[in-house]
């Protein structure tokens, strides 16, 4: 067995290892790993969360699904690392603190052992967790900016059995929204280049209102144990089918403000999201905190599904504040 490889006796329980990935300035950089073995065969599924280092909350989704299992109960094997990014976290920030190259994880996939620390991180995790599972689902949220998601994200390029598949297991988590988007360079663009089933979730969000996050945590928790159940790895329903909107890049409209100030939001709750809103409905006001005047007014560009929106405060000339799935554009899909 290769020094990096995680030991694997194919015993039944729960275990926790580290993975080397390179010495830092500051010491050793692992990245955590978690591993349940059920009892019986089974898929594995990995699962994956901050990769986005200011995006946090999924792990503790991982956390609440782990704990709430019995691996005599599972078939299969669940390998979750609720950290990706550990050197990102630690800077509260969303991509790695790095001077030269690609910084961002969610581009890199599959990495490269000789390149730059993005680029270790991302080999890392090819190598030890997605060549090592059938299944993965990558986690995402709003980061540090208070912003709220709840779509899931299959990846353009997959085809055949691989999206068909993908597709299948993404409409099982649960959400209203499914984004065919474009997931070149991610770890799910990278799991369907190797013929494995994978998506994005993108829910929640960080520092949430406690409504709002405790919805969101019972909600991820809930998706993970349908697509499990979707698998046969556990005796239980997936969640009931749903009809859900399947929208392309170019169905995807963004209200974004023009000037900095602060962001008076009229879509504060994580309810509002997967609701339709009409062309000119207003979504939010930026009032500039010198002269205390509204300065702008940010106005729904057309009739869809509130795909992410924010809560009121600070934000920048530019900053992601609203997006919206064009029906027009978009594919429903019954159940």
């Amino acid at each position: 067995m290769n020094e990096n490889e995680w030991p694997d006796d194919g015993s039944e329980g729960r275990r926790f290892h580290r993975l080397p990935v390179c010495r830092l300035l500051s010491g050793e950089l692992t990245l955590p790993l978690h591993v349940i073995t059920g009892s019986g065969d089974g898929p594995t599924l990995a699962i994956t969360a901050g990769v986005h280092g200011d995006e946090t909350t999924p792990a503790m989704m991982i956390r609440d699904l782990l704990d709430g299992l019995d691996p005599a109960n599972v078939a299969g094997r669940i390998i979750a690392v609720p950290l990706c990014n550990p050197p990102a976290a630690g800077a509260f920030g969303r991509q790695t603190p790095e001077q030269h190259g690609k910084t961002d994880l969610h581009e890199v996939f599959p990495g490269s052992p000789t390149g730059n620390l993005t680029q270790k991180i991302a080999s890392v995790l090819a190598r030890q967790v997605i060549d090592r599972a059938d299944v993965l689902i990558d986690y995402h949220c709003g980061g540090s900016g208070g912003r709220l998601q709840e779509r899931v994200d299959i990846h353009m390029g997959a085809e055949g059995a691989v999206r068909e598949g993908s597709l299948e297991l993404a409409r099982a988590f649960g959400t209203v929204l499914v984004h065919d988007n474009k997931l070149g360079g991610t770890a799910v663009g990278y799991a369907n280049s190797q013929g494995k089933r994978a998506f994005n979730a993108e829910t929640a969000g960080v520092y949430l209102a406690p409504s709002d996050q405790d919805g969101y945590m019972s909600d991820g928790v809930a998706g993970f144990r349908s697509v499990m159940a979707t698998l046969g790895m556990i005796d239980a329903d997936a969640l009931p089918a749903k009809r859900q909107l399947l929208f392309p890049p170019s169905a995807r409209h963004e209200a974004n403000p023009a000037h900095g100030g602060y962001l008076v939001s009229e879509f504060q709750s994580a309810s509002q999201l997967g609701r339709p809103v009409e062309k000119g409905t207003l979504l939010g006001r930026m009032i500039d905190m010198h002269s205390l005047q509204v300065i702008e007014e940010l106005r729904a560009p057309v009739d869809g599904l509130l795909v992410f929106s924010r809560y009121s405060g600070a934000v920048d000339a530019g900053t992601k504040s609203f997006a919206l799935a064009e029906t027009a554009r978009s594919e429903w899909l019954e159940p």
